[in-house]
């Protein structure tokens, strides 16, 4: 597994998680609290960044497990 890999698709999917975060937080105007753009944001950045590793981390096991198999 490359986890150099793994790592840097998390981050790039982390950043997306934040950008949809900000612009969730510009769409809905009607919260009143003070801190909520910045706490879409994080939840974002989190969600973006378990997605993102997830997903390359279930790509790396599919393709050791070919190279196995093979």
């Amino acid at each position: 597994m490359n986890i150099t890999r793994i790592i840097l698709s998390g981050l790039i999917t982390g950043v997306v998680g934040i950008v949809l975060g900000i612009g969730l937080a510009e769409i809905n105007q009607d919260d009143n609290r003070p801190q909520a753009p910045y706490q879409y944001a994080v939840v974002g950045a989190i969600l973006g960044l378990a997605v993102g590793s997830g997903q390359e981390a279930i790509r790396q096991l599919d393709q050791t497990s070919e190279d196995f198999y093979q």
